[in-house]
């Protein structure tokens, strides 16, 4: 009697989504305020710190971070106190929640591209009936570059010790965009990566520092950061750089949200800018400049 051969059982595979698909963002709530930070790095700092991506007042200078790996995973490292659900390193799934002094921070990514979900992004199948899948994506080989630049641009100075924060660069860019090299102004060429998500700067065919920001709509743009790279700086980059960037966004009709202190420093030092804050979405972004 010939018996019939087992039926094969399909393969769960995890997600085929994009690299960084999945909106990956943290619900941030606090004392009396709630919001939405776009996790847009691949490596997130979490702090109190004037460098930190994001800035919780009352937590550690440096109280956490969120590596985005190669296998396309959120990983967390506490570095202060704070309570997680599997310890002080994490790979985050959707619902994963920490705290950071008095704030609660909960990881969300949309199903379709979490690793976790066995059956998340996978192609075809209707609950038990599933196809088998063909491997999942090489992720090392096929991500972009462009999540790694804005990552440079944005902590050029920073080592790989990950408790280091670079302020007297931070100061340094602080004081730059208030009083720019007395008064001169660099040759400074700017271009617009939308794609990545930069206002990149040149001098010459250098490299020099850079803006990122996300799109948010057709008329808003949300600024997340200025960098200019350390063998550049005071030489009045960083003030023409963001004269740059917002005379662009004047042109395009657009508004700004702005979460970074030293573009805040160089509004509060030309007013003239002030009217492209975003009046419904201001931002948080802050200094300790002095007014004159």
């Amino acid at each position: 009697m010939n018996k019939k051969p087992a039926a094969r059982q399909p393969t769960i595979t995890t997600t085929h989504a994009a690299w960084g698909a999945g909106h990956p963002r943290l619900m941030v709530t606090g004392e009396s305020e709630r919001y939405v930070h776009e996790i847009s790095c691949d490596l997130t700092h979490i702090g109190s710190g004037p460098d930190s991506d994001l800035q919780l007042p009352s937590a550690d200078e440096l109280h956490a971070t969120i590596l985005h790996d190669t296998a396309d995973e959120y990983v967390l490292t506490m570095v202060g106190d704070g309570a997680t659900g599997f310890g002080p390193n994490e790979t985050l799934r959707t619902g994963a929640h920490f705290t950071a002094g008095p704030w609660q921070l909960i990881f969300i990514r949309d199903e379709f591209a979490d690793h976790g979900r066995p059956y998340g992004g996978r192609r075809g199948g209707e609950l038990a009936y599933q196809r088998p899948q063909e491997p999942r994506p090489d992720y090392a080989q096929e991500h972009p570059a462009s999540s790694l630049t804005r990552c440079a641009l944005k902590h050029p100075a920073r080592t790989s010790d990950r408790g280091q924060v670079d302020k007297l660069g931070h100061s340094l860019l602080m004081d730059e965009s208030a009083d720019p090299a007395g008064g001169r102004r660099p040759d400074l060429v700017l271009v617009n990566d939308e794609m990545a998500g930069v206002y990149e700067a040149t001098v010459g065919d250098a490299a020099v520092g850079g803006v990122t920001y996300n799109l948010a709509g057709d008329d808003r743009i949300i600024v997340l950061g200025v960098s200019v790279f350390p063998e550049y700086r005071g030489k009045g980059i960083s003030a023409e750089l963001i004269r740059g960037v917002l005379d662009d966004v004047r042109a395009q009709g657009k508004t700004i949200t702005n979460y970074c202190p030293v573009v805040s420093t160089f509004i509060e030092h030309n007013a003239g800018y002030g009217d492209l804050i975003d009046p419904v979405h201001p931002g948080r972004g802050r200094s300790s400049a002095r007014k004159n």
